[in-house]
């Protein structure tokens, strides 16, 4: 029992770890999303003009090395989520695992969704983001499961941060996949252009 014990808090400490890890890395993808903001681009933003020379307005070595770095990291968060999922597996696994401050830590950063994206406008921020229809919505900044009451929350934190990178993480054929999702204005309505339904629990 005490090494199961043991084995147990030792699985615990890697996950908390891992997790550390990625929330550093994300730190990282935001502020670099930011210098992009600072040069007036996006991730897919061309930086040649129309006739195929680099652009003269921008700094296009820069851009290109910053977005370098944000698929380098973006990559890497999704290795650390897909190792935090294994974490998260194993930890459920233990038939003996009692109730305790540490288990009631991980069921918080277990992925539970609490809405579904059922439709994603073309040209729009949802599809520049990469959210697709049938996404599940496990993170949208600081909402998750535990804290999401209705998608008011979600409309405020969106005109909260607009223009500013929100953290998303989606649940897609049973992966976890974290996403960058920036509110902006477009050529349709709203901020997103996407629309979202709250999973309501049977």
């Amino acid at each position: 029992m005490a090494n199961q014990q043991q084995d147990t808090r030792s699985n615990f400490v890697s996950l908390v770890n891992i997790i550390g890890k990625r929330d550093t890395i994300e730190a990282e993808i935001l502020n670099l999303l930011a210098e992009l903001k600072k040069q007036n681009v996006t991730m897919t933003e061309p930086l040649v003009d129309e006739e195929g020379y680099p652009r003269s307005d921008v700094d296009v070595a820069a851009i290109r090395h910053i977005r370098h770095e944000i698929i380098c990291k973006q990559n890497d968060c999704k290795e650390l989520t897909r190792r935090i999922e294994e974490e998260l597996y194993a930890l459920h696994a233990e038939e003996k695992i009692t109730p305790s401050a540490s288990c009631l830590n991980v069921r918080e950063v277990s992925f539970k969704p609490f809405a579904r994206v059922d439709l994603v406008d073309e040209n729009s921020p949802a599809q520049k983001a990469d959210l697709r229809v049938g996404d599940l919505l496990v993170k949208f900044g600081s909402l998750k499961y535990r804290n999401f009451e209705n998608l008011s929350a979600v409309a405020r934190l969106v005109t909260e941060n607009l223009r500013r990178p929100i953290h998303v993480n989606v649940l897609r054929c049973d992966k976890v996949v974290p996403l960058i999702l920036i509110p902006d204005e477009w050529s349709g309505n709203g901020y997103l252009g996407c629309r979202i339904q709250p999973i309501i629990d049977s």
